[in-house]
């Protein structure tokens, strides 16, 4: 015959966790997953600032090289047309068709945006294209050869009309919505004002 026997044991000698022991366990793993979670939002904020940085860092690298092209190329001689939105000059410098002979280049600083445009006439060619968003204002200054002293666009456009000035060199400042300033300084050559 066979004899079951039952295994009496006592709540004592059970192993386990109370409840209090698996909220404590709770509270705590729920801690370090918040902790985890906000160490890896930041890691991707982080992410996001250097790689925006990254960017405008590289859009402002191409502008500055364009817009160095455009002077080292203008044609001996012409004059720099300053307007209210921008600027205009004529060079040899054409970033689509390469080699093509003077054209007439805009550089445009409205509606929060740095846009430049080539035109030539005499090979019916138009382009333009986006640099640059977010632009809050925008400033140019001039270095006058004759004072060797900084003008404002107002100053040159007075002294223009007498064909006195020269001017040397170009001071141009940009101010973006997300609060970073830069300030572009050029030497022109050949030009008159």
């Amino acid at each position: 015959m066979i004899y079951f026997q039952r295994n009496h044991t006592s709540p004592e000698s059970q192993k386990g966790f109370s409840l209090i022991e698996v909220l404590i366990g709770l509270v705590l793993s729920g801690l370090l997953m918040s902790m985890v979670a906000m160490v890896l939002g930041q890691s991707v904020t982080n992410n996001e600032v250097v790689r925006s940085s990254a960017g405008l860092s590289s859009r402002m690298f191409t502008l500055r090289r364009i817009l160095h092209r455009d002077l080292q190329n203008i044609i001996p001689g012409r004059p720099l047309g300053v307007e209210g939105n921008g600027f205009s000059l004529e060079s040899t410098h054409n970033v689509m068709l390469k080699g093509a002979g003077p054209i007439l280049i805009n550089w445009d600083f409205s509606s929060n945006m740095v846009r430049r445009s080539e035109k030539s006439s005499s090979l019916e060619f138009e382009n333009s294209f986006f640099l640059m968003r977010g632009l809050k204002s925008w400033g140019i200054e001039f270095l006058d050869a004759n004072k060797n002293a900084w003008i404002s666009r107002s100053q040159l456009a007075a002294r223009a009309m007498s064909g006195k000035s020269v001017i040397k060199a170009f001071r141009l400042t940009l101010k973006f919505e997300d609060g970073q300033d830069v300030m572009i300084v050029e030497r022109i050559p050949y030009v008159r004002g």
